[in-house]
Protein backbone atom coordinates (compact mmCIF):
# COMPACT_ATOMS: atom_id res chain seq x y z
CA UNK A 1 0.00 0.00 0.00
CA UNK A 2 0.98 3.69 -0.72
CA UNK A 3 1.67 5.56 2.32
CA UNK A 4 1.55 8.94 1.03
CA UNK A 5 -1.85 9.00 2.44
CA UNK A 6 -1.53 7.89 5.46
CA UNK A 7 1.72 9.76 6.28
CA UNK A 8 -1.05 13.00 5.38
CA UNK A 9 -2.90 12.46 8.31
CA UNK A 10 -0.23 11.41 10.52
CA UNK A 11 0.81 15.33 9.95
CA UNK A 12 -2.72 16.49 9.95
CA UNK A 13 -3.30 15.13 13.40
CA UNK A 14 0.09 16.26 14.79
CA UNK A 15 -0.88 20.12 16.21
CA UNK A 16 2.60 20.98 16.02
CA UNK A 17 3.64 20.18 12.28
CA UNK A 18 2.43 22.45 9.37
CA UNK A 19 -0.16 20.91 7.42
CA UNK A 20 -1.21 22.88 4.16
CA UNK A 21 -4.03 21.86 1.29
CA UNK A 22 -4.34 23.58 -1.71
CA UNK A 23 -7.79 24.02 -3.61
CA UNK A 24 -7.60 22.82 -6.75
CA UNK A 25 -10.46 24.31 -9.23
CA UNK A 26 -10.63 22.77 -12.70
CA UNK A 27 -12.65 23.88 -15.58
CA UNK A 28 -14.87 21.86 -17.71
CA UNK A 29 -11.86 20.84 -20.06
CA UNK A 30 -10.89 17.43 -20.23
CA UNK A 31 -6.91 18.03 -20.73
CA UNK A 32 -5.36 19.52 -17.46
CA UNK A 33 -2.06 20.30 -18.74
CA UNK A 34 -2.97 23.84 -18.01
CA UNK A 35 -3.33 23.41 -14.06
CA UNK A 36 -0.25 21.25 -14.11
CA UNK A 37 1.95 23.78 -16.05
CA UNK A 38 0.83 26.51 -13.08
CA UNK A 39 1.94 24.05 -10.27
CA UNK A 40 5.19 23.39 -11.82
CA UNK A 41 5.78 27.15 -12.90
CA UNK A 42 5.08 28.17 -9.09
CA UNK A 43 6.77 25.00 -7.26
CA UNK A 44 3.98 25.36 -5.09
CA UNK A 45 4.15 21.36 -4.49
CA UNK A 46 6.90 21.90 -2.65
CA UNK A 47 4.96 23.91 0.09
CA UNK A 48 1.49 22.03 0.31
CA UNK A 49 0.84 18.82 1.74
CA UNK A 50 -2.07 17.88 -0.43
CA UNK A 51 -3.96 19.06 -2.80
CA UNK A 52 -8.00 19.08 -2.74
CA UNK A 53 -9.98 18.73 -5.74
CA UNK A 54 -13.46 20.38 -6.16
CA UNK A 55 -16.58 18.86 -7.55
CA UNK A 56 -18.38 21.30 -9.91
CA UNK A 57 -18.88 24.08 -7.23
CA UNK A 58 -21.69 26.81 -7.60
CA UNK A 59 -23.62 23.62 -9.80
CA UNK A 60 -21.44 25.01 -13.01
CA UNK A 61 -19.93 21.78 -15.41
CA UNK A 62 -16.60 20.77 -14.91
CA UNK A 63 -14.69 17.75 -15.21
CA UNK A 64 -15.31 15.15 -12.97
CA UNK A 65 -13.38 15.39 -9.42
CA UNK A 66 -12.17 11.78 -8.94
CA UNK A 67 -10.62 11.86 -13.04
CA UNK A 68 -9.17 15.21 -12.87
CA UNK A 69 -7.55 13.75 -9.07
CA UNK A 70 -6.16 10.94 -11.33
CA UNK A 71 -5.06 12.99 -14.35
CA UNK A 72 -3.14 15.55 -11.90
CA UNK A 73 -1.65 12.68 -9.93
CA UNK A 74 -0.49 11.19 -13.22
CA UNK A 75 0.84 13.87 -14.44
CA UNK A 76 2.61 15.82 -11.40
CA UNK A 77 4.20 12.20 -10.24
CA UNK A 78 5.39 13.89 -7.02
CA UNK A 79 4.09 11.91 -4.03
CA UNK A 80 1.76 14.55 -2.47
CA UNK A 81 -2.11 12.71 -2.01
CA UNK A 82 -5.14 13.91 -3.20
CA UNK A 83 -8.50 14.92 -1.69
CA UNK A 84 -11.04 14.84 -3.89
CA UNK A 85 -14.75 16.55 -3.15
CA UNK A 86 -18.14 14.94 -3.87
CA UNK A 87 -21.39 16.22 -3.68
CA UNK A 88 -24.51 14.94 -2.70
CA UNK A 89 -26.50 17.14 -4.95
CA UNK A 90 -25.53 14.94 -8.28
CA UNK A 91 -25.37 11.32 -7.11
CA UNK A 92 -27.58 8.84 -5.40
CA UNK A 93 -25.67 6.17 -3.11
CA UNK A 94 -25.22 4.20 -5.37
CA UNK A 95 -23.31 6.21 -7.99
CA UNK A 96 -21.16 7.48 -5.04
CA UNK A 97 -20.30 3.72 -3.80
CA UNK A 98 -19.31 2.94 -7.39
CA UNK A 99 -17.01 5.67 -7.39
CA UNK A 100 -15.41 5.72 -3.95
CA UNK A 101 -14.88 2.01 -4.56
CA UNK A 102 -12.78 2.81 -7.85
CA UNK A 103 -11.43 5.75 -6.50
CA UNK A 104 -9.98 3.14 -4.08
CA UNK A 105 -7.77 1.49 -6.29
CA UNK A 106 -5.67 4.73 -7.33
CA UNK A 107 -5.37 5.79 -3.36
CA UNK A 108 -7.75 8.05 -4.03
CA UNK A 109 -9.38 7.74 -0.17
CA UNK A 110 -9.54 10.72 1.65
CA UNK A 111 -12.56 12.45 0.66
CA UNK A 112 -14.27 15.66 1.30
CA UNK A 113 -18.02 15.02 1.41
CA UNK A 114 -20.54 18.53 0.79
CA UNK A 115 -24.35 18.25 0.10
CA UNK A 116 -24.03 20.98 -2.93
CA UNK A 117 -24.84 24.27 -4.23
CA UNK A 118 -28.43 24.82 -5.50
CA UNK A 119 -28.37 23.32 -9.07
CA UNK A 120 -30.19 27.16 -9.76
CA UNK A 121 -26.89 28.35 -9.06
CA UNK A 122 -24.81 26.83 -11.77
CA UNK A 123 -24.98 27.02 -15.65
CA UNK A 124 -26.85 23.90 -15.70
CA UNK A 125 -29.94 24.89 -14.91
CA UNK A 126 -32.09 21.84 -17.01
CA UNK A 127 -30.29 19.42 -14.54
CA UNK A 128 -32.39 17.40 -11.34
CA UNK A 129 -31.09 17.55 -8.23
CA UNK A 130 -30.33 14.24 -6.34
CA UNK A 131 -29.82 14.90 -2.78
CA UNK A 132 -30.92 11.36 -1.82
CA UNK A 133 -29.01 13.03 1.73
CA UNK A 134 -26.68 15.58 2.91
CA UNK A 135 -23.04 15.10 3.41
CA UNK A 136 -23.80 12.90 6.44
CA UNK A 137 -25.20 10.36 4.11
CA UNK A 138 -21.68 10.43 2.41
CA UNK A 139 -19.76 10.43 5.71
CA UNK A 140 -22.13 7.08 6.74
CA UNK A 141 -21.43 5.49 3.41
CA UNK A 142 -17.42 5.94 3.86
CA UNK A 143 -18.23 4.30 7.55
CA UNK A 144 -19.65 1.49 6.06
CA UNK A 145 -16.88 0.64 3.01
CA UNK A 146 -14.74 0.88 5.48
CA UNK A 147 -15.73 -2.19 7.59
CA UNK A 148 -16.56 -4.39 4.46
CA UNK A 149 -20.22 -3.21 3.93
CA UNK A 150 -22.15 -1.33 1.36
CA UNK A 151 -24.97 1.32 2.44
CA UNK A 152 -27.55 -1.80 1.62
CA UNK A 153 -27.00 -5.79 2.08
CA UNK A 154 -24.10 -5.70 -0.05
CA UNK A 155 -20.70 -7.30 1.79
CA UNK A 156 -17.32 -7.19 0.53
CA UNK A 157 -15.41 -10.50 0.23
CA UNK A 158 -11.92 -8.44 -0.30
CA UNK A 159 -12.02 -5.43 2.49
CA UNK A 160 -11.17 -2.06 0.62
CA UNK A 161 -8.18 0.51 1.69
CA UNK A 162 -9.37 2.94 4.60
CA UNK A 163 -11.06 5.74 3.52
CA UNK A 164 -10.77 9.32 5.41
CA UNK A 165 -14.04 11.17 5.24
CA UNK A 166 -13.76 14.87 6.03
CA UNK A 167 -16.75 17.41 5.54
CA UNK A 168 -16.63 21.28 5.33
CA UNK A 169 -18.44 24.01 7.66
CA UNK A 170 -19.20 27.89 7.07
CA UNK A 171 -17.31 30.16 8.56
CA UNK A 172 -20.04 32.70 9.66
CA UNK A 173 -23.63 32.80 10.04
CA UNK A 174 -26.45 35.15 11.20
CA UNK A 175 -26.56 33.10 14.64
CA UNK A 176 -23.59 31.62 16.34
CA UNK A 177 -25.36 29.35 18.58
CA UNK A 178 -26.62 27.32 15.56
CA UNK A 179 -23.22 27.57 13.77
CA UNK A 180 -21.75 26.19 17.08
CA UNK A 181 -24.37 23.20 16.79
CA UNK A 182 -23.69 22.09 13.43
CA UNK A 183 -20.20 21.84 14.33
CA UNK A 184 -20.77 19.66 16.97
CA UNK A 185 -22.55 17.80 14.79
CA UNK A 186 -19.90 17.28 12.53
CA UNK A 187 -17.43 17.00 14.85
CA UNK A 188 -19.59 13.76 16.17
CA UNK A 189 -20.25 12.33 12.87
CA UNK A 190 -16.64 10.88 12.79
CA UNK A 191 -14.77 12.99 9.78
CA UNK A 192 -10.95 13.09 10.08
CA UNK A 193 -10.83 16.99 9.32
CA UNK A 194 -13.15 19.57 9.17
CA UNK A 195 -12.76 22.52 6.31
CA UNK A 196 -14.17 26.26 6.84
CA UNK A 197 -15.01 28.57 4.02
CA UNK A 198 -12.67 31.37 4.09
CA UNK A 199 -11.81 33.20 7.45
CA UNK A 200 -10.60 37.21 7.47
CA UNK A 201 -10.97 37.67 11.39
CA UNK A 202 -7.98 36.26 13.37
CA UNK A 203 -11.29 36.25 16.64
CA UNK A 204 -13.29 34.04 14.15
CA UNK A 205 -10.49 31.34 13.88
CA UNK A 206 -9.98 31.54 17.39
CA UNK A 207 -13.86 30.79 17.99
CA UNK A 208 -13.78 27.91 16.24
CA UNK A 209 -11.18 26.70 17.74
CA UNK A 210 -12.25 27.20 21.04
CA UNK A 211 -15.48 25.32 20.10
CA UNK A 212 -13.69 22.35 18.98
CA UNK A 213 -11.74 22.31 22.58
CA UNK A 214 -14.87 22.28 24.00
CA UNK A 215 -16.13 19.17 22.53
CA UNK A 216 -16.63 16.04 24.76
CA UNK A 217 -15.06 14.05 22.29
CA UNK A 218 -12.15 11.32 22.94
CA UNK A 219 -10.89 11.69 19.29
CA UNK A 220 -11.47 15.64 17.55
CA UNK A 221 -11.61 16.37 14.00
CA UNK A 222 -8.62 19.18 13.22
CA UNK A 223 -9.91 22.11 12.04
CA UNK A 224 -8.30 23.23 9.09
CA UNK A 225 -9.49 26.99 8.45
CA UNK A 226 -10.18 28.27 4.97
CA UNK A 227 -7.70 30.83 3.50
CA UNK A 228 -8.96 32.71 0.75
CA UNK A 229 -5.99 35.18 -0.50
CA UNK A 230 -8.53 38.54 -1.51
CA UNK A 231 -6.05 39.87 -4.47
CA UNK A 232 -8.65 42.62 -6.04
CA UNK A 233 -11.40 44.72 -5.23
CA UNK A 234 -13.92 42.58 -7.70
CA UNK A 235 -12.69 39.59 -5.05
CA UNK A 236 -14.26 40.99 -2.24
CA UNK A 237 -17.22 42.62 -3.70
CA UNK A 238 -17.96 38.73 -5.04
CA UNK A 239 -17.44 37.68 -1.36
CA UNK A 240 -19.11 40.02 0.39
CA UNK A 241 -22.49 39.41 -1.39
CA UNK A 242 -22.14 36.30 -3.19
CA UNK A 243 -20.36 33.26 -1.41
CA UNK A 244 -22.19 32.06 1.05
CA UNK A 245 -21.15 31.39 4.62
CA UNK A 246 -18.25 33.74 4.30
CA UNK A 247 -18.25 36.73 5.26
CA UNK A 248 -15.49 39.69 3.91
CA UNK A 249 -15.33 42.16 6.88
CA UNK A 250 -16.51 45.75 5.43
CA UNK A 251 -13.40 46.93 6.13
CA UNK A 252 -11.49 45.47 3.55
CA UNK A 253 -14.21 45.74 1.27
CA UNK A 254 -13.41 49.79 1.50
CA UNK A 255 -10.36 49.95 1.38
CA UNK A 256 -10.26 47.82 -1.60
CA UNK A 257 -12.21 49.89 -3.49
CA UNK A 258 -10.87 53.25 -2.42
CA UNK A 259 -7.29 51.49 -3.28
CA UNK A 260 -8.77 50.45 -6.92
CA UNK A 261 -10.14 54.07 -7.63
CA UNK A 262 -6.90 55.43 -7.23
CA UNK A 263 -4.81 53.39 -9.42
CA UNK A 264 -3.94 49.13 -10.44
CA UNK A 265 -0.72 49.78 -8.29
CA UNK A 266 -2.56 50.25 -5.30
CA UNK A 267 -5.27 48.05 -5.61
CA UNK A 268 -2.48 44.68 -5.75
CA UNK A 269 -0.15 46.83 -2.54
CA UNK A 270 -3.16 47.11 -0.54
CA UNK A 271 -4.44 43.85 -0.95
CA UNK A 272 -0.93 41.54 -0.83
CA UNK A 273 -0.88 43.87 2.37
CA UNK A 274 -4.38 42.81 4.14
CA UNK A 275 -4.28 39.50 3.14
CA UNK A 276 -0.48 38.90 3.60
CA UNK A 277 -1.21 39.82 7.35
CA UNK A 278 -4.17 37.92 7.89
CA UNK A 279 -2.04 35.08 6.14
CA UNK A 280 0.60 35.66 9.09
CA UNK A 281 -1.81 36.09 12.39
CA UNK A 282 -4.08 32.62 11.11
CA UNK A 283 -0.72 30.57 11.17
CA UNK A 284 0.23 32.02 14.62
CA UNK A 285 -2.22 30.82 15.89
CA UNK A 286 -3.00 27.57 13.87
CA UNK A 287 -0.60 25.47 12.20
CA UNK A 288 -3.52 23.59 10.08
CA UNK A 289 -4.54 25.77 6.61
CA UNK A 290 -7.13 25.10 3.39
CA UNK A 291 -5.71 27.63 0.71
CA UNK A 292 -7.96 28.53 -1.96
CA UNK A 293 -6.06 30.41 -4.76
CA UNK A 294 -8.49 30.33 -7.98
CA UNK A 295 -5.61 28.93 -9.19
CA UNK A 296 -3.30 31.66 -8.72
CA UNK A 297 -0.27 30.29 -6.89
CA UNK A 298 2.56 32.76 -7.24
CA UNK A 299 1.18 34.72 -4.02
CA UNK A 300 0.18 31.76 -2.31
CA UNK A 301 4.17 30.52 -2.50
CA UNK A 302 5.37 33.72 -1.41
CA UNK A 303 3.93 33.23 1.57
CA UNK A 304 4.40 29.62 2.51
CA UNK A 305 8.18 30.18 1.50
CA UNK A 306 8.22 32.47 4.95
CA UNK A 307 7.33 29.47 7.19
Amino acid sequence: MNNNVENFIKKLENKDEYTFTLEISPQAKYDLGYIEEKINNANISDYIDAFVVTDSPFANLKISSILAALQLKQRLNNNKPFITTQTMRDKNSIALQNDLIGANYFDLRMILAVTGDAIANGNQKQAKAVFEGNSNLLINIIKNLNNGKSLGEFSFKEPLKHIYPFCVINSYAKNNDNLKVRLAKKANSGVKAIFTQPIYEIERLELLLKWIDELPLKEKPVLVPGFFPVLTYKTAYFIYYKLPGAYIPEDWLNKLKDASDKSPEEEKKVAYELSANLFNSMIKKHKKMHIMSMNNYDFVVSLLKNI
